[in-house]
């Protein structure tokens, strides 16, 4: 898999981001931070884009759409330390999104088969007063990272602002 692949599919992941946004929120602008100059929201606070409502506030948001071979997990992912060995804190730690945008990409990866527009605040209350058995801490194959697994079905429907 090459980066220009991985490009390709983030560029088409946003086009279908972007109409779901439309369909939820039906928002004045959908600002993603690429630039040079806005990436200390991403490297800080994991936030990747700004959704300008109609009244005029602003919402923040983290993104992630992941290929159709991983859909059969049904699970919504995070990252939990960006290094499980000194135990640098990931996203989990640092999240400043209020809202995060998850989803699995159909097989044509022209739209996705199943996503979900969590409220990060309950879900952050939600982890840290929840019995661990119903989440699980796993390391990734190809980093020194881990990320937070919670399967779907058991994010708690307060948590959720939409899902497919």
């Amino acid at each position: 898999m090459s980066f220009d692949n991985d490009l390709a599919l983030s560029t088409r992941s946003r086009i279908i981001q972007n109409r779901i946004y439309n369909e939820l929120w039906s928002p004045l602008a959908i600002t993603r931070f690429d630039k040079k100059d806005d990436m200390i929201l991403d490297r800080l606070f994991h936030i990747d884009v700004a959704i300008r409502l109609g009244n005029g506030q602003v919402i923040l948001g983290q993104e992630k759409a992941l290929r159709y071979k991983f859909a059969k997990h049904n699970t919504f992912t995070m990252e939990h330390y960006q290094n499980r060995f000194t135990k640098e804190g990931g996203e989990f730690f640092n999240l400043g999104a209020q809202f995060y945008f998850h989803g699995y990409l159909n097989e044509d990866e022209d739209d996705l088969c199943k996503w979900v527009v969590i409220k990060v605040f309950d879900f952050v209350n939600f982890i840290q007063s929840c019995d661990s058995s119903i989440y699980q801490i796993k390391p990734t194959g190809t980093s020194r990272a881990d990320f937070l697994s919670i399967n779907y079905d058991n994010i708690p429907e307060d948590c959720v602002y939409a899902r497919s």
